[in-house]
């Protein structure tokens, strides 16, 4: 009886696992899911009115380095932002939203 019961749990606990499983699949973004987020601080401060930290207004070299490599690898997201018209050279940072979605940061 007890090892009957230990298989039904057993099975309803997999049978729940795979059904997140499946629930988190569907939340993955596509490289085209994006915002775009400009950084220059010499326009208007509207870096520190939306709360940008100041690593990456002010970001290193390797940063820089960092994003354009990341845009190289990625053509989805390379063609999205040409086609929103942004100098790739320019951007600075590429970050993950908690939704998944891409935040890029354009000086």
């Amino acid at each position: 009886m007890k090892k009957a019961f230990a298989l039904a749990i057993l099975i309803s606990t997999a049978t729940l696992g795979g059904a997140y499983a499946r629930d988190m699949g569907s939340a993955v973004r596509s490289a085209t899911d994006f915002s775009i987020v400009y950084t220059d601080p010499e326009i208007d401060n509207s870096a520190k009115r939306l709360d940008i930290p100041d690593s990456i207004v002010h970001p290193t070299p390797a940063m820089i380095r960092h994003a354009q490599a990341e845009l190289n690898r990625d053509s989805a997201l390379r063609a999205g932002l040409l086609q929103k018209n942004v100098e790739l050279n320019n951007v600075v940072a590429i970050d993950t939203a908690a939704d998944g979605s891409r935040i890029v940061y354009v000086r």
